[in-house]
């Protein structure tokens, strides 16, 4: 498949995609405005986040076939200046517990860790990875949600089925299929999740590939 994207190996990921293999990318939404405290729901994108997801549509190569949202303001709207650089017109379905909310088990413990923490992702992220944490899901738990999710849907030979979610969510899985988070050190020396970044599935749920960041990984009847 031909991507043309801000992150290189997001196009190197996309060219191993199998011709006329349906693939999936569970992205990040685009850039936004600052968050000055919590979870910060109303900001929307910046100028430069509207035209980055319309030139990420204007040069997307294959047909959209699902396209899923978090309920989010940005996400939404990273959704529709996608398909507005595409010039295509799809509905938009919003997948709050797979994509904004498959990891929270007790949304006030959840709330409460967050505010403990300082609202820093990174270090629930690891707490999660390592030990468990009261409130949310388990790594893996939360990463079979929404593997179940994204493999259930579109499924179309020749398009491309497109899952905006945020870093947080894409940080869990990344500490699943890759093993990020598994240390402090890992924190340090791997980049959080950056906006309209994302990883590239193709092949079915029991036998499926995944590229993210210049690794591809097979996985065979995970998490099933």
């Amino acid at each position: 498949m031909e991507l043309k994207s801000i992150y290189e190996h997001m196009e190197l990921g996309a060219s191993q995609v199998p011709l006329n293999a349906n693939c999936k990318i569970l992205f990040r939404h685009s850039v936004r405005g600052d968050i000055q405290s919590g979870y910060g729901r109303e900001v929307k994108l910046t100028n430069e986040g509207i035209e980055l997801a319309r030139d990420f549509g204007r040069n997307l190569k294959c047909n959209i076939g699902y396209f899923a949202s978090s309920s989010c303001g940005r996400n939404i709207q990273t959704c529709k200046e996608i398909l507005f650089g595409k010039k295509e017109e799809r509905k938009i379905c919003i997948a709050k517990q797979r994509l904004e909310r498959p990891q929270i088990q007790n949304k006030k413990l959840s709330d409460n860790a967050f505010e403990k923490y300082g609202y820093r992702s990174e270090i629930i992220v690891h707490k999660i990875k390592t030990k468990g944490l009261s409130g949310f899901y388990s790594i893996e738990i939360t990463t079979k949600k929404i593997l179940d999710f994204i493999f259930s849907k579109g499924n179309q030979e020749n398009t491309v089925d497109l899952f905006c979610t945020h870093d947080f969510q894409i940080a869990i899985i990344y500490a699943c299929l890759f093993d990020f988070a598994a240390t402090k050190e890992s924190l340090k020396t791997n980049k959080w999740p950056m906006m309209l970044e994302g990883m590239i599935f193709w092949g079915q749920r029991e036998h499926f590939w995944c590229t993210w960041r210049n690794e591809t990984k097979e996985f065979i009847n995970y998490l099933m």
